[in-house]
């Protein structure tokens, strides 16, 4: 047999076999949830007194490395302020999720929380901040086409660090646990690992960025990156600058 019969013969062997696999792929990558990830946050909490704040926070995330949307949220609340080492937050959330993982799938699955949470921290050193958040859910999901309406409760406990580094420089390292009641039966529902640098600008202005470990159930688990800015309005004026 000549060597151009040889090519030929498996170029007719192998074509059917690669768009097969091609195929597969293209199947698995749709159907299961991308590895990588980008979040990106805005908090825009608006000071009405000593005490009281309005919460305001946007997000987009999107589905996998590309810039197409996985998820929009907005969530608002009103926060008070009880001392210089704990707070109180309860407020509304809507999510607008993607209902699976395909770029050609254009349909978006809304869901409606409410939410509560306490916020204690203690200063360990004069450079060192610990930080705490118990945050409880009550989610709504509505029904698409893929999945009937249900509801939820979740449960979130996240613990952390945030070391004053030098100058506007801090570190933040943190985890966060959380549980899920759904149909009467309490599940693990993610962990999200997160190491931050901080800059902080002003009293008014900082910027996030970092790098997320986030395990679902299943032993899935995505590598995200963070981008957060956080502006600070005061109905009182301008806070003083430092």
């Amino acid at each position: 047999m000549q060597l151009s019969s040889v090519k030929i013969w498996l170029l007719k062997f192998l074509k059917p076999i690669v768009c097969i696999v091609f195929l597969f792929f293209s199947v698995t990558a749709n159907a299961q949830r991308p590895s990588t990830g980008m979040w990106l946050s805005g908090f825009m909490p608006v000071k009405i007194s000593a005490k009281l704040q309005w919460h305001n926070e946007a997000g987009y995330r999107t589905l996998g490395s590309s810039s197409s949307a996985l998820q929009y949220l907005y969530r608002t609340g009103i926060k008070y302020v009880v001392n210089e080492n704990i707070n109180t937050t309860a407020g509304v959330a809507f999510f607008f999720t993607r209902t699976s993982f395909s770029k050609s799938n254009n349909e978006f699955g809304r869901e409606f929380r409410f939410w509560e949470e306490i916020a204690p921290q203690a200063r360990l050193t004069a450079k060192l901040l610990w930080q705490n958040r118990f945050r409880t859910e009550q989610r709504f999901f509505e029904a698409t086409s893929r999945k009937a309406a249900y509801t939820a409760f979740r449960f979130r406990m996240k613990t952390g660090f945030v070391q004053q580094l030098y100058g506007k420089w801090s570190l933040q390292l943190a985890d966060e646990y959380m549980q899920q009641i759904t149909k009467g039966k309490l599940n693990f529902d993610q962990n999200r690992l997160i190491i931050n640098g901080i800059y902080k600008c002003n009293n008014e202005f900082q910027m996030m960025g970092g790098y997320m470990w986030l395990a679902w159930p299943a032993s899935s688990n995505q590598h995200i990156l963070l981008v957060t800015v956080q502006k600070q309005i005061a109905f009182n004026g301008r806070q003083k600058r430092k």
